[in-house]
């Protein structure tokens, strides 16, 4: 930790507090160019300043004045006795700079890790749109280029660009089987034949018809897929995912396999789904999900917003462990995880932006728990 460090708690406390002026805020913006994880105290006002509020009961029984006098002691600055800091400031940027600052914020200089090792660290990035089309002959054909493409299977033709591959205009055409992955650190969208949208997250597969037809449209998924079904009360749509089958009829839901092994969480948002596995069979109403599998469906209320957020860009944390939030960062980053502690099974309440650098998301999850968490090549280290 450096007087960088010292100086970047100073500024956000005084931009909590209202008392920042033009020029400090220029050197709090420099800073947080360089720190992103500046961003998560500053981007929300008022809950940085309930997370400083939640946390000043923790301070009572020490003198945060002289804490942060030990800290500033070790820097070449004029005595704290000869500075003016009313209560609350001082308070705020101890916390600041004891539980942000000189933990999880500054994760290159306190990791020490050398030069070469923190620039690979750098290198890890956000997912992107990106997705292997699958052909019925087995060839296959990389997506994610913004550049327009026409993809050719027989006597079929259809338009790639960007994040979205689109099978609307496919008519009068032999159905040929084809399957989208979407790797690590990847998502993509997809429009089927009938309308039907469906939004794949990082390490997922969706195996379905270049056009339906007969008198159902039945699809596969391994991992998790939102989907937007398209209204056609002549023809069920039905997802097959490990022993689960969902049926819809004009309704959007979420399908995950990544957070239950052996197991499918299905979250309802509109319209109306039956869940069947092993021969058993539940209908399933908005704001209402599912845990099936071997034989097994539960059901109970959902959170609408988990089913959501990973498709709007979002981290969600609410109601989910340490190791499940870290899997999901994990599949986004397209890193390993390494636990070296016994992780705790609370749930926490939370999320962040998946634009986010690593490093920031590795700084909230510290801040969020009791655990140090940071990257180093290429893994999310948990200490």
């Amino acid at each position: 930790m450096d007087t960088h460090h010292i100086r970047a708690a100073e500024l956000v406390a005084r931009y909590l507090q209202g008392e920042i002026t033009s020029k400090e805020a220029e050197e709090l913006i420099s800073l947080m160019e360089k720190y992103p994880s500046l961003r998560s105290w500053v981007e929300d006002k008022e809950a940085s300043l309930e997370k400083i509020g939640k946390r000043m009961s923790d301070y009572e029984s020490i003198d945060p004045e002289k804490d942060w006098q030990l800290i500033w002691d070790r820097y070449d600055r004029k005595p704290m006795q000869e500075r003016r800091f009313n209560k609350w400031w001082v308070v705020a940027a101890s916390i600041i700079a004891i539980c942000v600052v000189g933990g999880s914020l500054f994760w290159k200089e306190r990791s020490g890790l050398p030069k070469a090792e923190a620039q690979l660290a750098m290198e890890v990035t956000p997912g992107k749109e990106v997705a292997t089309l699958v052909l019925s002959d087995g060839s296959t054909v990389e997506l994610g280029d913004n550049s327009p493409q026409t993809i050719t299977d027989g006597a079929l033709q259809l338009a790639a660009s960007g994040s979205m591959l689109d099978y609307s205009e496919v008519k009068n055409t032999q159905p040929q089987i084809h399957k989208l992955q979407v790797p690590l650190g990847g998502t993509f969208q997809i429009q089927l034949s009938d309308g039907t949208k469906v939004w794949l997250n990082a390490d997922s597969e969706l195996e379905f018809p270049s056009t339906f037809v007969g008198d159902e449209r039945k699809v596969k998924v391994r991992g998790e897929a939102y989907f937007e079904v398209a209204k056609d009360p002549s023809k069920p749509f039905r997802v097959e995912v490990n022993d689960t089958q969902v049926e819809a009829l004009g309704t959007a839901f979420n399908i995950n396999t990544h957070l239950y092994r052996g197991t499918t969480k299905t979250i309802l948002t509109e319209g109306k789904i039956k869940v069947s596995s092993g021969g058993e069979s539940k209908v399933i109403e908005p704001g209402y999900g599912t845990i099936s599998g071997q034989g097994n469906i539960q059901v109970g209320k959902a959170d609408i917003e988990e089913a959501l957020a990973w498709k709007d860009g979002y981290f969600y944390f609410d109601s989910k462990n340490l190791r499940e939030v870290l899997e999901e960062v994990a599949r986004w980053y397209n890193v390993e995880v390494d636990m070296r502690n016994t992780l705790a099974n609370q749930k926490y309440r939370g999320g962040i932006k998946k634009s986010e650098s690593i490093q920031a998301v590795c700084a909230v999850l510290s801040d969020l728990t009791a655990y140090h968490v940071s990257i180093e090549r290429k893994k999310i280290v948990v200490k």
